[in-house]
């Protein structure tokens, strides 16, 4: 298969110019009937190393995936795009199901999707036997390995699959993967001398940052009230951390909604369905949420508690920025956190698994304790050479650094360490240093203990900084394992052996990095996004299934009046194109310059007679933008009666959800009141109220 069919197919159905380079790899191997294992990271275009030989091949490609929300969602995007796709879940119908397996056996399904547990059954291989398959692709193949860290058992009878379909070649891909963990994948699959393909782990518009937990709920409260509009996730341990987060963000009038396991099925899919379709603002959830999202334009994710692992911590915070725009990945971190994860590792049965977990955790306090480029430690523990000169987004690389002489402090703390009878870790060494009266302390007799005492000059935050420094300069050394002590390094004993002679130790001071200043939106790309949602709530999809941010701007910098120049905006394919073009390239029109004028127009047209449907039409417009001409006209005095677009009883449900909730915000209406309500419903009614309200 030439590269220039892949290319041809991306541009017609998914409206881009050019592969990757791992992307074209993949598809080559899989062309020449190759096996592959894919290491892609999260919004590296995954999906597209299957579905564009799935469009190239003319057969049926199964894709195994984990979850069946992420299944609807990726059916949904492809039949967007005009790509024959369809799942097969238990949440369907029997009608549904057998219309689906009709269109396979008929070869109407390009692209099928179903879940671990159904693929491996007899008598899903025999309806596969009714097709052509032609490839199978594993998603979240890390799912297969027990040393991954989201291991599902079931993942481990795939190889059954790929026995029955011995000619189509596999694909096994996922975000995170060590070497270790990627030879399991392909063990466990039984892949044949398969090609391995690896993309960069480096996402280079994720800003990370860790906090100190220092009044927690307030500081996430104060950046959402900063980045109001834009979507995020809270990952918090426990579901009663949930709930109490969820309910304060709301109580503060942010629209959050909880998630985690001890939810209904039903409350889950409804808080999923809200944050995809922009309904809400924040879901707040336990490690449950997020492995079905597909969602592009999350713009934060926020760790309130410390995660297990750093693939843990990668693939949550890959849900962040999969639009390419900057996003931030924010992790609050106490050391009490490790003691909390340490719990749920001695759960663990096996003595190997235990030993690897704490090895991970231990990683996992040194990304969040050592003052090195954030990024840089992500890359090198999978494994990848970190940019040199760090990522210079993260803060430590933001942060402005005084470098100074910590020598006397790293003597005092070193001392105490040296002469304390039974070793301790981090937070009891600073509670000695800084002369704490805590009950340990004075069980322990430790009050009269060389050091106590000794550091008052500084601050926690400022001992735990320098105690991070220490052992990362090798002064001082932790200790792995389930309560991790502090002893004296090599460097340590040198230093307090030379005495006066010794060489100075430098340490270094830091600030928090400044909060990145968000400009203010563009008028017309919120105008282009509420065209957007409406569209999508029409069509009871998500907005990003019709176009990205992305392709909005793209749309506002080209402003295309043609199908050819909105056909070559990035992220416009030709099912798109024939959709929604008309209606958004109508909506970059300044009004003025719209056909037969201005407002007054439609204004015009409808006291004429003519019903909304026609007079979009014959001006070339949405029903929704000639909706806001009536409502800007009614805003300017225009005695307007609009019972013929919005019936009276709807109008008073209107008034009363406004009066209800004390606002005319549209989006917060159209959230409580719902699908039966259009935003023009909404906006009409709220003009006619701001008029009477003015006499």
């Amino acid at each position: 298969m030439p590269l220039s069919d892949a290319t041809t197919v991306l541009r017609h159905y998914f409206g881009y110019d050019s592969l990757y380079p791992y992307q074209e790899e993949i598809i080559q191997a899989l062309a020449e009937g190759e096996d592959v294992l894919g290491v892609i990271a999260t919004g590296g275009g995954k999906s597209l190393c299957y579905q564009i030989p799935a469009l190239i091949s003319g057969g049926t490609t199964v894709v195994i995936s984990p979850l069946i929300a992420l299944m609807k969602d990726q059916v949904d995007t492809l039949r967007e795009c005009g790509v024959p796709a369809a799942c097969i879940t238990s949440l369907q119908d029997y009608a549904e199901r057998r219309e689906t397996e009709a269109a396979l056996a008929r070869g109407a399904v390009r692209v099928l999707y179903v879940s671990p547990e159904r693929a491996v059954k007899t008598e899903f291989f025999s309806l596969l036997k009714k097709a052509h398959v032609s490839l199978i692709a594993v998603d979240e193949a890390h799912c297969i390995s027990q040393w991954g860290h989201e291991f599902r058992p079931e993942y481990r009878e795939l190889a059954r699959l790929i026995r029955e379909f011995p000619q189509a070649p596999v694909v096994a891909l996922t975000a995170t993967a060590t070497p270790a963990v990627q030879n399991d994948i392909i063990a466990q699959l039984h892949l044949r001398r398969p090609r391995r393909v690896t993309g960069s782990f480096y996402r280079k518009n994720l800003c990370y940052e860790v906090r100190q937990k220092k009044d927690t709920k307030g500081a996430i409260l104060s950046y959402i009230r900063d980045h109001r509009g834009q979507s995020g996730i809270i990952y918090c341990l426990s579901r009663k951390g949930v709930k109490e987060l969820a309910d304060t963000l709301r109580l503060s009038g942010i629209r959050a909604l909880p998630y985690h396991a001890g939810l209904t099925r039903q409350a889950r899919e409804e808080a999923q369905e809200a944050f995809v379709r922009d309904r809400v603002q924040v879901i707040v959830a336990t490690v449950a949420f997020g492995m079905g999202i597909d969602k592009p334009d999350v713009r934060f994710v926020i760790h309130h508690d410390l995660p297990r692992s750093p693939e843990h911590y990668y693939q949550e915070t890959g849900r962040a920025g999969r639009d390419g725009d900057p996003a931030d990945c924010i992790l609050f971190y106490s050391p009490g956190d490790l003691h909390r994860q340490a719990f749920f590792i001695r759960q663990e049965s096996s003595a190997a698994r235990q030993k690897a977990e704490y090895a991970k955790l231990g990683e996992m306090a040194a990304y969040c304790e050592e003052h090195r480029c954030r990024q840089a430690m992500i890359l090198q523990y999978f494994g990848e050479e970190p940019p040199a000169g760090g990522c210079g987004t993260c803060d430590v690389c933001c942060s402005p650094r005084e470098r100074f002489d910590g020598t006397a402090i790293a003597r005092t703390a070193i001392t105490c360490v040296q002469n304390l009878e039974i070793p301790c870790g981090s937070s009891h060494l600073i509670d000695l240093l800084r002369g704490a009266n805590t009950k340990k302390i004075r069980e322990m007799g430790q009050r009269n203990a060389t050091g106590y005492g000794t550091g008052k000059a500084y601050s926690k935050d400022d001992w735990r900084s320098f105690i991070r420094e220490l052992v990362r300069l090798g002064y001082l050394e932790r200790e792995s394992g389930v309560y991790p002590v502090l002893t004296v390094g090599e460097a340590g004993r040198e230093l307090l052996a030379a005495g006066d002679d010794a060489d100075a130790v430098f340490l270094t001071r830091t600030k928090l990095p400044a909060t990145r200043q968000e400009e203010p939106a563009d008028p017309l790309f919120l105008k282009l996004k509420a065209l957007r949602r409406e569209i999508a709530d029409r069509e009871e999809i998500a907005p990003y299934m019709i176009f990205s941010d992305a392709a909005l701007r793209a749309m506002i910098a080209s402003r295309p009046e043609t199908d050819a120049a909105f056909l070559s905006i990035k992220g416009v394919g030709a099912a798109k194109l024939e959709r929604f073009g008309r209606s958004f390239m109508a909506a970059l029109r300044p009004v003025e310059n719209v056909p037969d004028g201005s407002a007054a127009e439609t204004l015009r047209l409808y006291r004429a007679g003519c019903t909304m449907t026609e007079i979009a039409e014959r001006r070339s417009l949405t029903p929704d933008i000639c909706g806001a001409h009536i409502a800007a006209a009614i805003d300017n005095g225009e005695p307007v009666e609009i019972d013929d677009l919005v019936p009276p009883h709807r109008q008073a449900t209107i008034r009363e959800a406004a009066a209800r909730e004390g606002t005319q915000d549209l989006r917060r209406l159209k959230t409580i009141l719902g699908e039966r309500f259009s935003y023009t419903d909404i906006r009409l009614t709220c003009a006619v109220d701001r008029q009477h309200a003015g006499r």
